[in-house]
């Protein structure tokens, strides 16, 4: 698999980290992926922006479970977590959280990685937006690409790309892990990490990288 979990504390989830907080359909309440940002935590308790939706504030019902995800410059970190109470501190409107169970860290292993221009599109996971890329370096654990489009970071992708004849990701499951800095005001720039990526596709890809930076250097491909 191109990433291994962790369990950490909660010491790892620190104010001002993007959430990504996704709530399922109850009586009364639509539910939905919702945005947000850490304010504050103390022990096991998460003070986060309201959560909104398309630019709009959304009161979350107490009581109700959320499984939320927090990104950092190098991981991702998961968990779950009930609504306590929704309220104003200084004059924010924030959501408490009680995070129960245990803080999951999914990294990326460490593969080789090479320079690599092609095209190829990603889709929003439970949207049919699609977003078009071009890729700047891939390895066998993720991608990094550009693209006009701004995305969230820790959001659910599907990546279909093509590497050659015979080597493509058809709906790759993977998450923008992280966005980086664009010498192009025109272009955002973003680390893409693969989840639940079958060994045999991983090895493909490692031989591909390989056979690639064997050309770089002026060997001769088998």
């Amino acid at each position: 698999m191109a990433y291994f979990l962790e369990e950490v504390g909660v010491e790892r989830i620190k104010p001002g980290m993007p959430l990504r907080i996704e709530v399922s359909s109850i009586p009364g309440f639509t539910g939905g992926d919702f945005k947000s940002k850490v304010e504050d935590i103390v022990d096991n308790l998460l003070k986060a922006g309201m959560p909104s939706m398309k630019g709009r504030l959304v009161p979350m019902p107490v009581g109700v479970m959320a499984r939320i995800s927090a990104v950092d410059k190098k991981s991702l970190y998961v968990f779950y977590g009930y609504v306590l109470k929704n309220e104003e501190e200084g004059n924010i409107p924030i959501t408490v959280f009680n995070i129960r169970g245990k803080i999951r860290r999914i990294q990326r292993r460490r593969f080789l990685r090479i320079q690599f221009v092609s095209q190829g599109a990603l889709r929003i996971l439970g949207t049919d937006e699609r977003v078009p890329f071009m890729t700047l370096d891939v390895s066998a654990g993720g991608m990094k690409i550009a693209t006009k489009s701004s995305l969230e970071t820790g959001v659910m992708v599907g990546v279909d790309f093509k590497f050659e004849e015979g080597l493509e990701l058809k709906n790759q499951e993977a998450t923008i892990l992280r966005e980086s800095k664009s010498e192009s005001e025109d272009l955002h720039v973003y680390g893409i990490a693969f989840l639940n990526m079958p060994f045999s596709m991983q090895d493909k890809i490692m031989k591909f990288v390989f056979k690639l930076e064997l050309k770089s250097k002026g060997g001769k491909e088998e």
